[in-house]
């Protein structure tokens, strides 16, 4: 019985941070997005000049250093890319779990969540927020994350 509960409290504790960092997960995204945009110019800048008509002999240096820039920026790519994807599912799975909530709920999560403050809200000043007491606010907190956390 207390492995269920820790487990609850654990899953529980995973939704929220997760909707703690929504907001530093699109930041990120965005920088990703612009590392991948620079990374992919300068690996167009590597790229080797191909003349058609040309006749080259035969070569046996496999360690050519272009050819191992050009090869580690392609990882570069690859790996930024995959951390562009995750960050992107993980955004989306959010926004798609928020769509269960209603208004004041959403209202919640916004502002206790997502506001760029450098320390989150209290639930006195989120009830004043969206009208209801702090106590209410903690109670739908609870429903809220018990409700989206499976799905984040």
């Amino acid at each position: 019985m207390a492995s269920k509960t820790i487990e609850k409290d654990k899953t529980f504790s995973d939704a929220e941070g997760k909707l703690y960092n929504y907001n530093s997960m699109k930041i990120e995204l965005n920088s990703l997005k612009i590392d991948l945009e620079y990374l992919e110019i300068d690996y167009k800048g590597c790229k080797a000049i191909s003349y058609a008509d040309e006749r080259t002999g035969q070569t046996n240096n496999i360690s050519n250093t272009v050819e191992n820039e050009v090869l580690a920026k392609e990882r570069q790519i690859i790996e930024i890319e995959n951390k562009i994807h995750k960050k992107e599912r993980q955004i989306r799975k959010i926004e798609n779990a928020l769509e269960l909530l209603k208004e004041e709920e959403k209202r919640l999560v916004s502002f206790r969540y997502f506001s760029n403050r450098k320390k989150a809200p209290s639930w006195l000043d989120v009830g004043e927020e969206i009208g209801y007491s702090d106590k209410k606010c903690r109670v739908m907190r609870n429903d809220i994350i018990n409700k989206i956390k499976s799905l984040i």
